[in-house]
């Protein structure tokens, strides 16, 4: 079961343009809306906290979000985060607060575990396709990551699909069951379609350094 990770925010009055002053003395602007939540709430957060709650969090493990010291408490999931372009710091974050005893839905990473024994003897390389599955739980049954062992990838070609996953007891995959995990491609193969890019790039390149110079 996962961990429910604790967070206090407080009312937020400045909107607009104002959160960029927030923003300068290291808060966070944000909005906790949803289940059990009258109004959307603007709210604002400290901006190294949120961070390490964001951190252990993601988008898919419940937060309980207290407003204020002795304020309501919701159960809430991190819906939305945006960045600043340029800095990339955090500039704005939405709390959606759920119904812990209804299902949701999110995407969970993929682990690869082990080792190819087709990759171990150099026979091919390990293309991993799929980094995240969506899955539906309820709440605080949302697993950190999925794992996939690799060591069944035993010759060119071996493919894991999503429907061989192991899924947790309560945990329901929606992510298409023919979607590929990871496969052993031959090295040659790689190595035919590195060589047949670099061509291609090769002569667009003295296509254009031709049409240039015609048109010197």
């Amino acid at each position: 079961m996962a961990e429910t990770i604790q967070l206090t925010v407080e009312p937020r009055e400045t909107i607009g343009k104002g959160s960029k002053k927030l923003r300068r003395h290291g808060l966070l602007p944000g909005v906790l809306y949803g289940y059990n939540v009258a109004e959307p709430l603007p709210i604002q957060i400290d901006g190294r906290l949120f961070e390490r709650v964001y951190h252990r969090a993601g988008f898919v493990h419940l937060v309980e979000v207290r407003v204020g010291e002795t304020g309501p408490v919701a159960q809430a999931l991190v819906n939305s985060v945006k960045r600043d372009p340029v800095t990339h710091a955090l500039a704005h974050v939405d709390l959606k607060a759920v119904n812990p005893r209804l299902e949701i839905t999110g995407r969970v990473p993929i682990v690869l575990t082990g080792e190819s024994p087709a990759v171990r003897n150099a026979l091919g390389m390990l293309l991993n396709a799929l980094g995240t599955v969506e899955i539906r739980a309820l709440p605080d049954a949302m697993p950190d990551t999925i794992e996939v062992d690799a060591g069944s990838l035993d010759e060119v070609g071996a493919t894991i699909y999503v429907r061989d996953l192991t899924i947790p007891t309560g945990v329901t995959l929606t992510t298409d069951p023919d979607e590929v995990v990871a496969r052993v491609t031959a090295l040659r193969a790689v190595a035919e379609e590195e060589a047949a890019a670099t061509d291609a790039a090769q002569a667009e390149a003295a296509e254009t350094a031709e049409e240039e110079g015609e048109g010197a």
